[in-house]
């Protein structure tokens, strides 16, 4: 299994979270907003300039700076099921 992170994403690629780096407050603020392991994401968007990153997970549409897109990991494994 392969991690890459949601600036490896194309538009409109899904993929499964595995993990979130960083530590402390960011960390914590990334979990908070609903990035968790094994969820299923969508990106939906990215701004001119590759900055912000839109994201869908389940019916929450969430905007990421490049920093915070970069800590969220994701796997080549199977989608969470009934996500997305």
């Amino acid at each position: 299994m392969s991690l890459r992170s949601i600036l490896d994403l194309k538009k409109g690629e899904r993929s499964c979270i595995a993990g979130v780096q960083g530590t402390g407050s960011i960390r914590q603020r990334l979990l908070d907003m609903g990035l968790m392991p094994r969820q299923s994401i969508e990106l939906t968007r990215i701004a001119p300039g590759g900055a912000p990153l839109w994201i869908q997970i389940g019916s929450s549409h969430l905007a990421l700076r490049r920093e915070e897109a970069a800590l969220v990991l994701l796997s080549d494994g199977e989608l969470a099921s009934g996500k997305a």
